[in-house]
C-alpha cells in the first residue's frame, strides 16, 4: 500500500490497525524556510523532502484557485513583522493589522470593522472578490508528492469563519451578526464559496481541505446550526457526487460541536487534541462522533515545544497510540500542527515513537 493509499483508507475505514502519523509541517517548514533556520540536515529541502526523510505520508494543502477584487481599492504592505492592508469601498476606506506572533503565524490585532458605520464598506468588499480556478499549482503538487503522500485541496474558509476571522473579529463580531449588511455579506460568500467548490469537484484528487479553524470558545451548538451546518451540507454533497472526500480543521475547545459536524456530512475532523491545546482527546471524541468519522490528531502541539516535560510529551504520544490503535479511520497527527518553536529532536523523534506505542528507547 503506497503512502497516498494509506491516508486515504483512514477515509473509507480501511486503515489497518496500527496507527498512521501524518504530521501537518507547513507551518513549521515555511517559517524555518523563509528564515532560514531549517536544521543543517535539512537545510535546503523542500517539505515533501523533510516528510520523507521522516518515513511519514507528505501532508499538502494547495489552493488551486486565486482571490480577485474588482471594484474596491486594496493595498497590502509588509515590514519588520507587520501587515497592513487597507480596502477603499465605495462607501468607505477599512484597514486591518496583523504582526508575525511567536509561533510563526500573523496574529491580527486590528479588524476592518470597528462599528456599524463600517458595515456598508465591508459588504461592498465582499461582494467585489471573486474566486478563479487556478489549477497549475495543484498539478506541480501532485507531479512533486506523487505517492508519497496525499495533495489536499485546500477550499475558503466558510463564509461564517471568514467574516469573523478576517472582518469583524470574534468579539465585536458577534455583536454584530444580526445586521442587515452582514447577512448580506453571509449570503454572498456562501454562494461564491459554493460556485466554487462546484468547479473544485471536478478537478482530480479525493481530499478536500477546509481551513475554518473551528474554535468552539465562540462557536455554541445554536450558531453551528444557524451559521455552518448548512453549509458543509451542501459542500459535501457536491463533494461526495464526485467520489472526493470532505475534512475539517478546528481548533480550541470543540467537544459541544463534534456531534454537529458529524451530522453535517463531513468525513473528517482534523486538529482534534486533548488539553492543554483542546478538550477532547481521540477516545473522547470518538464516543462523541460514532464509528463513521475519520479523526486526525491526539498530539497536542505545545508537547513538542521543549519546555514541556519529555516524560509529559512521552506518556501523551502514548496515550494517542493506545486510542487510535484498532481503530481504521484514526490518523494520528499534532494539533493542530507542527508549531514553529517544537524541538527538532522532538519532532524528529516522533515518528519512531508512534511506531513503539509512545515508549522511549532506552
Amino acid at each position: 500500500m503506497s503512502r497516498r493509499q494509506e491516508v486515504l483508507s483512514r477515509f473509507l475505514g480501511e486503515g489497518p490497525a496500527e496507527p498512521l502519523y501524518v504530521p501537518d509541517l507547513t507551518l513549521w517548514y515555511d517559517w524555518h524556510h523563509e528564515q532560514e533556520t531549517l536544521p543543517p540536515e535539512w537545510e535546503g529541502a523542500t517539505l515533501p523532502d523533510i516528510a520523507r526523510s521522516m518515513d511519514v505520508p507528505i501532508w499538502l494543502p494547495v489552493r488551486p484557485w486565486r482571490t480577485v477584487v474588482q471594484g474596491v481599492e486594496v493595498e497590502t504592505s509588509e515590514q519588520q513583522g507587520e501587515r497592513l492592508i487597507r480596502w477603499e469601498a465605495p462607501s468607505g476606506e477599512l484597514q486591518a493589522r496583523w504582526i508575525l506572533g511567536p509561533d510563526g503565524d500573523w496574529w491580527q490585532t486590528e479588524y476592518p470593522v470597528k462599528d456599524k458605520g463600517d458595515l456598508r464598506a465591508a459588504l461592498e468588499s465582499v461582494e467585489a472578490r471573486s474566486y478563479v480556478l487556478d489549477p497549475a499549482a495543484l498539478e506541480l503538487a501532485e507531479s512533486v508528492v506523487g505517492q508519497d503522500g496525499i495533495v489536499a485541496i485546500e477550499i475558503p474558509r466558510r463564509p461564517y469563519s471568514d467574516l469573523l476571522h478576517e472582518l469583524l473579529g470574534w468579539s465585536e463580531g458577534l455583536m454584530l451578526l444580526g445586521e442587515p449588511e452582514v447577512n448580506e455579506a453571509l449570503n454572498c460568500l456562501e454562494e461564491k464559496l459554493q460556485q466554487l467548490t462546484a468547479e473544485i469537484a471536478d478537478l482530480p484528487g479525493e481530499l478536500v481541505f477546509s481551513p475554518d479553524n473551528l474554535d468552539g470558545q465562540f462557536i455554541s451548538p445554536r450558531m453551528f446550526k444557524k451559521h455552518l451546518a448548512s453549509s458543509y451540507h451542501q459542500t459535501a454533497e457536491v463533494l461526495h457526487a464526485r467520489d472526493k472526500r470532505f475534512l475539517v480543521h478546528v481548533g480550541g475547545p470543540i467537544r459541544h460541536l463534534v456531534k454537529h459536524l458529524t451530522e453535517s456530512g463531513l468525513d473528517g475532523i482534523e486538529g482534534i487534541a486533548g488539553p492543554p491545546q483542546s478538550n477532547a482527546t481521540l477516545a473522547e471524541a470518538r464516543e462523541l462522533a460514532g464509528p463513521d468519522l475519520t479523526l486526525w490528531g491526539g498530539v497536542a502541539q505545545d508537547m513538542l515545544v521543549e519546555t514541556y516535560d519529555q516524560g509529559l510529551f512521552s506518556t501523551s504520544v502514548e496515550q494517542a497510540v493506545r486510542e487510535a490503535r484498532g481503530d481504521g479511520r484514526m490518523i494520528l497527527g499534532v494539533a493542530d500542527r507542527v508549531p514553529v518553536n517544537a524541538s527538532p529532536e522532538r519532532l524528529k523523534a516522533l515518528p519512531e515513537l508512534v511506531r513503539r506505542g509512545g515508549i522511549s528507547a532506552g
